[in-house]
């Protein structure tokens, strides 16, 4: 796949490059003009915007005339999702068909500055259940699991309008709270994950449940242990490594937590086997697990913990995309990478003329091309607030020199997240 030259001029590593040609949409979809549509094939994507067409779902089967004379009237072309048909042990793979695992397919009901002005407050009283919540289980080691629900309640609703703006919120970091924040962060993406993965509201729910509580058991081990800056002895290892099995414990005692039990005894093993408590393999990890450990790993890789210092969101990506089938399944690695993207909204970047700014929204199309709001010059002095759609680089319609040179962890700069929280707002 050849990339644009653009992106070339920024991005050269070879392994890099192999993530990328995933990123950028290897699936098998096929360009159909509108003129040879038929009844029975599957729309998954048009030439425009699925807000600017009569649609409800970004994505559906073509049942009768009247769904090709919308189109016809809508587009010039669309892409058919293929379904695959087993005929005498071969594979046939086919425009004509319903796809076997048809998805729930979303669309951003609102814009990112509008969500974010209604789910401000919600994230915020949702960071202060979630504290409530663990330390009622480091007090008493009891869940109080109808508080839980309320948390993930309120985040799926936001999420499923729009995930960016929850995810922009999940930038904004306490160490001091580390764990609270990290539950509340893993819970945010792991719906948002799901939701790109076409889980039904039911099962985002769940998703959701098992993000939060996935580290119940960390609120049982000694402070001492937990906030610990320098390397732990193997004795403070193994009282670290309990926490799956302690959580596993508390949860059991507690109703209606779904598939969180098997999730908190099972989000540190490994692909290879080579994880903890019990070192089993992929093929006894479940779906949740492995998609909770994903989120797991992104978000404490690119958090300041009182032992580490983050690194920043595509070096993290990196980071998952080099571990892909050993430590994380291969294919939801790849699938995180593409819902999570380079440049996740909320992350500092640097701009190849000098100038900085944060992602507002990452493109569905250009995981490089975000639309990003610019803040400083290159001499790091203020300018006038100004958002940028960088797919116009692809367009020709701006300059290369607005590309991303790199991305920096927050606080780079002297920019940080919970500065512009309310600015967004005004951005609609």
């Amino acid at each position: 796949m050849k990339w644009p030259l653009s992106y070339r001029a920024v991005h050269n590593t070879s392994d890099f490059s192999l993530f990328m040609s995933f990123t950028q949409g290897s699936n098998r979809a096929v360009k159909v003009p509108v003129a040879g549509l038929e009844i029975g094939m599957y729309v998954s994507e048009l030439d425009k915007d699925w807000l600017d067409s009569p649609f409800l779902y970004q994505g559906f089967m073509i049942e009768n005339q009247d769904d090709i004379r919308l189109l016809e009237e809508e587009c010039q072309h669309v892409w058919i999702e293929p379904a695959i048909e087993m005929r005498r042990g071969k594979e046939d793979h086919h425009v004509l068909k319903k796809p076997t695992a048809q998805k729930t397919r979303y669309i951003n009901k609102l814009t990112m500055p509008r969500e974010y002005e209604k789910s401000r407050k919600v994230f915020e009283t949702s960071r202060q259940r979630t504290k409530t919540i663990l330390d009622d289980v480091a007090l008493n080691g009891l869940i109080n699991t109808k508080e839980a629900k309320k948390t993930v309640e309120s985040c799926l609703d936001s999420i499923l309008r729009n995930p960016n703006a929850m995810l922009w919120m999940s930038k904004v970091r306490d160490v001091r709270t580390y764990t609270a924040d990290h539950s509340l962060n893993v819970c945010i993406l792991c719906i948002a994950f799901g939701r790109q993965l076409g889980y039904s509201k039911d099962e985002l729910f769940s998703l959701g449940m098992c993000g939060l509580l996935h580290d119940v058991g960390k609120m049982r081990i000694p402070e001492e242990v937990l906030n610990k800056a320098e390397k732990l002895t193997p004795k403070e290892w193994k009282q670290m490594q309990s926490h799956a099995t302690i959580g596993r414990n508390l949860l059991m005692t507690s109703p209606g937590i779904g598939h969180s039990v098997d999730v908190a005894y099972n989000h540190h093993e490994r692909i290879d086997g080579k994880g903890y408590p019990r070192g089993v393999d992929g093929t006894k990890i479940s779906q949740f697990t492995k998609i909770v450990s994903l989120a797991d790993s992104f978000d404490a890789m690119t958090a300041d913990r009182c032992y580490s210092k983050p690194i920043t969101p595509s070096s993290a990506v990196k980071e998952i995309y080099k571990n892909r089938g050993t430590q994380f399944d291969e294919r939801l690695a790849l699938e995180f990478i593409k819902t999570i993207g380079l440049y996740p909204p909320g992350t500092v970047v640097e701009l190849a003329n000098g100038n900085f700014g944060l992602v507002l929204e990452r493109s569905q199309k250009y995981q490089h091309l975000p639309k990003v709001l610019l803040l400083q010059d290159g001499d790091g002095k203020a300018v006038r607030k100004t958002l940028l759609d960088l797919t116009l680089v692809e367009q020709g319609k701006l300059g290369r020199e607005f590309l991303i040179k790199s991305d920096h962890p927050d606080g780079y700069s002297g920019i940080r997240v919970i500065d512009y929280q309310k600015f967004i707002v005004s951005l609609e």
